[in-house]
Order: C-alpha cells, then structure tokens, then sequence
C-alpha cells in the first residue's frame, strides 16, 4: 500500500507569499523568526522537489530542471515554486511543460497547474512566435488560457480566460491586432492535499500532460 504523502509544508509556505526573509545573524530579535522562515522555505522547496521527480519517472524523455527557490533576489518569498520539464533535444529557449503551485483565493486550497510555458529569462528570438502557436488549436475546459496583454497596467499581470471556442476567436483577434504578448495553456490540479498519495497526485499530472501535448508539438512547429 503507498504511503499516505505529506504536503503540510508546501501548503503552510504559501503563508509567506511576499513577506521579506532577512539572514537569521542580521534580524536582530526577529532571528528566530528568520530561523523558522528559512527551514520552512527549504523543507516546501524539498516537497515539490519530490512531487516533480515523482513526475519524471512517469515521464518519456522529459527531464526536470531546477526548482526554483524558496526566495527571489530580493530576498520576498516565493511560495508559488515552479519547476520546468525540458527533452534533452530543446533549447532552453523553447517552450517547455511545468509545474506550479499556486492557491486559490478564494477557497484558500493550495494547488499545483500543469503548463506550456516558457523560462522568461531565457526567452529567445522566436520563443514567443513558438508559444503563442497554442491559439491555433481548439480548446476546451478543462484547459484555460493565461494571457498577458502588452502595455496593461501591471505588465507582470497574467489574465485567466476560460478554454472555449469564443474565447479562442477572441484572443486570435486580439493576437492578429498586437495586442497579446504571449499566451499560457494550462490544467490545474485544484487541491493538492485531497490526494492521498504522491502516486494518485502524479496520475493526475499525467492527464494535464496528455490534454496539453497536442498544444506544446504546436510550439515545436517552425
């Protein structure tokens, strides 16, 4: 019988989101504070490190790359960690599947979404001609789109627009007009911690892959 598998300190990590980590011997009487930040941060990183390796096994000539940390360069939690998936015959400035947690802000349920995306701070020459190629398939729920307009208010910002034909129509528009800088496709698996084991949540990534495969051989058209 598998064991039951353990996400408490993914989920209790995205407590921090943006909250500033400071080294334990600089934070004065907060030292203990930082102390506990750090182990959290290191012991969440280390889960999903397990969640995404457990993937790769399932998976046929799909590596996983660096997860990333448990903090930014400025040092602001970074509970949301993600994790890229890469064959060994892709640039690194193609896209790619990934895996990110995130939290649904209105139920609170941690989650974990399945991706064709790309590493922003690799993108190349044609990376966004490549993933943006997802729009040339029809789409439907469960897949949804993630999209980033140009010269939005928050240029980080991406929007979340549901997978259907209208949509679709709507967005190619959009694209045909310059007014999309890229566009996701992703499958969330909503709540991690009703999967008891670290095999039931692993079948459940697999289906967001095979749903999402016909959208990332797209990218790989030339």
């Amino acid at each position: 019988m598998n064991k039951k598998f353990d996400y408490t300190p993914l989920i209790r990590y995205t407590d921090y989101v943006e909250k500033k980590y400071i080294k334990p011997e600089k934070a004065g009487d907060l030292k203990e504070d930082m102390e506990l930040f750090r182990k959290n941060g290191q012991e969440a990183r280390k889960i999903f490190t397990q969640i995404a390796k457990s993937l790769e096994e399932k998976l046929d000539n799909f590596h996983v790359q660096k997860v990333s940390s448990w903090m930014n360069q400025a040092q602001i939690a970074r509970p949301f960690l993600w994790v890229f998936f890469k064959r060994e015959d892709e640039s690194v400035e193609e896209p790619e599947f990934a895996l990110r947690v995130f939290k649904n802000e209105k139920t609170k349920k941690v989650g974990i979404s399945v991706e064709v995306g790309f590493i922003e701070r690799k993108i190349g020459k044609n990376t966004l001609e490549r993933q943006n190629k997802v729009l040339d398939l029809p789409i439907e729920p469960p897949l949804y789109y993630f999209v980033q307009y140009k010269n939005s208010k928050d240029d980080c910002k991406l929007q979340r627009i549901e997978g259907n034909i209208t949509n679709r129509e709507r967005l190619l528009k959009d694209m045909r007009n310059g007014l999309i800088r890229k566009v996701l496709v992703k499958y969330d698996v909503e709540e991690i911690s009703k999967f008891n084991t670290l095999e039931d949540l692993t079948q459940e990534f697999l289906k967001g892959f095979r749903l999402l495969m016909p959208f990332y051989l797209k990218t790989k058209e030339i």
